[in-house]
């Protein structure tokens, strides 16, 4: 799912930035069966050819160029390029075909997984795999636009008489204004960045590569690019995995629901613990006591708000941002509330350290794309563009769940969109499928591999943790490898990282 998500005009209560089988014998793959207009990729060392190559003392992965439709509905109209990355099997004797590895986003490059998986658990793959990386269109290397958020209200602050809906309301026209401008920039471009665009690139890919069949392992967003690949294209996939799955389709509001239900149910296990540990944190020795405590708070921050610095706020949203957390964020989640109950500016509420720049083809690109961002889930999303319908669900779950409901993590963002949306449209294949999902987490809920796994089909691994992605760090990364190399589902339960 998700990359880190930040966008213009609505603060994000909660950062969270998002495969498939089919063939009888698991050998090794056989030649295309698809024509392909382009040239053999022409392959050059990764870190002699990308700039500012992320990967230190890397000499194995391969870079190229594809050129593909913008649109494949027109395929003989304007083209863009995508740029590929490889590393080759160690032992050619051994290859058993490509894997193409999806890892994430939207709005982020891909193009370092085949190095950093082959130093993962899955690295044996790389022995008798080629490992295949991308761009997706419209981040990296791969071709873009660029359009950084600005100040949309022109340097207008709310006064601070304003209700909290109509400061949402000044959020959600905030984003509709750079969603406006941005799209303006090449509506057509804009218009094609799509997850079923992206899965016809991997096609393209596969075609490129000589190769009949794929095996691909999609993680978080990936496993959206690998379920709508399956469903296009079911008899050109040999093996796939998908781990921390996205939903089936996207409904803006309905995400929203399942990651509010989530944090109340966390927000409900946060609070004994706190009680259990008052001498620490002295919020109070009773579940009641403790949730008095908390809501005070939040209540004193909603009336007279604490700024940090031009940047940060410490409100009653941010309380809130405070409670749903997973029990390995319970220590630092409750010594943040104690630090501001007594007046004190929070750990998380201070400058964090400036990140390096990532790579870009001639440049340093943006470490996440928003524009491409926004367009994959409006594109293809449902909801998320009229205000009063989205304040009044978040009103609905506010109410449902009174610590953490009522969030705009994703319906608010699609307000002035200039496209009606174009949902994917998941397809039970024959090809096997396995799917993972943890069990605690919260980027890509459990509850969304698990509708997933009803649409599609394939087999469902549940992993015991509460982290995003985290089966390729696992020993249980085992079952992967022998996935990909006998076709062998797993089902039932995994451990994970607790």
């Amino acid at each position: 799912m998700f990359s880190t998500r930040v966008f213009p005009g609505i603060r994000p209560a909660r950062v969270a930035v998002v495969c498939l089988i089919g063939l009888a014998s698991f050998g090794a793959v056989g030649a295309a069966d698809a024509h392909t207009d382009e040239a053999p990729l022409t392959w050059r060392e990764c870190a002699k050819t990308a700039k500012d190559w992320p990967v230190e003392h890397d000499t194995r992965t391969e870079c190229s160029m594809l050129t593909v439709p913008l649109d494949y509905a027109n395929p003989q109209g304007r083209k863009i390029k995508i740029a590929v990355s490889r590393v080759k099997a160690a032992d050619p004797s051994r290859r058993r075909g490509v894997l193409v590895i999806s890892p994430g986003g939207p709005g982020i490059s891909n193009i370092d997984a085949p190095a950093t998986y082959a130093t993962s658990k899955l690295g044996p793959l790389a022995v008798d795999h080629d490992l295949i990386g991308f761009d997706p269109r419209g981040v990296g290397y791969s071709e873009k636009i660029k359009c950084d958020a600005e100040d949309e209200r022109g340097g207008q602050e709310s006064p601070s008489t304003t209700s909290p809906k109509e400061e949402a309301r000044a959020g959600f026209a905030e984003t509709a204004a750079y969603n406006k401008r941005c799209a303006a920039k090449d509506p057509a471009f804009v218009q094609q960045l799509t997850t079923t665009n992206i899965a016809r690139d991997v096609d393209s890919i596969r075609a490129a590569l000589g190769e009949s069949k794929i095996n691909f392992y999609g993680v978080s967003y990936g496993t959206a690019v690998g379920v709508n690949y399956r469903s296009l294209f079911d008899d050109r996939v040999n093996a796939m995995w998908v781990d921390s799955v996205m939903p089936p389709v996207i409904d803006l509001a309905a995400m929203d629901a399942t990651m509010d239900a989530l944090y109340e149910k966390r927000f409900d296990a946060f609070v004994p613990w706190l009680a259990r540990h008052d001498g620490e944190y002295h919020f109070g020795t009773t579940d009641a006591k403790v949730r008095e405590t908390i809501f005070a708070l939040r209540d004193e921050l909603r009336r007279e708000p604490r700024e940090v610095d031009e940047n940060t706020v410490l409100d009653g949203e941010w309380v809130r941002t405070m409670l749903g957390g997973g029990s390995s964020g319970w220590i630092s989640s409750a010594r943040d509330l104690a630090t501001v109950r007594e007046g004190g500016v929070p750990l998380s509420a201070r400058p964090a350290p400036e990140s390096a720049k990532v790579f870009g083809f001639d440049e340093n690109p943006l470490g996440l794309n928003l524009i491409q961002y926004q367009a994959i889930f409006c594109n293809e999303g449902v909801g998320g563009r009229d205000f009063e319908q989205m304040w009044a669900a978040a009103q609905a779950r506010r109410a449902a769940f009174p610590a953490t409901g009522g969030y705009f993590e994703r319906s608010g963002w699609c307000g002035e969109w200039p496209w009606p949306a174009r949902p994917w449209k998941p397809v039970r294949g024959t090809s096997p499928l396995q799917l993972s999902g943890h069990i605690g987490e919260d980027v890509t809920p459990y509850a969304w591999t698990v509708d997933t796994w009803k649409a599609v089909g394939g087999t469902l691994l549940t992993v015991q943790d509460d982290a995003h992605a985290s089966l390729r760090r696992l020993p249980c990364a085992a079952k992967v490898i022998d996935f990909f190399r006998t076709g062998r589902t797993t089902a039932g339960t995994c451990p994970g990282t607790r």
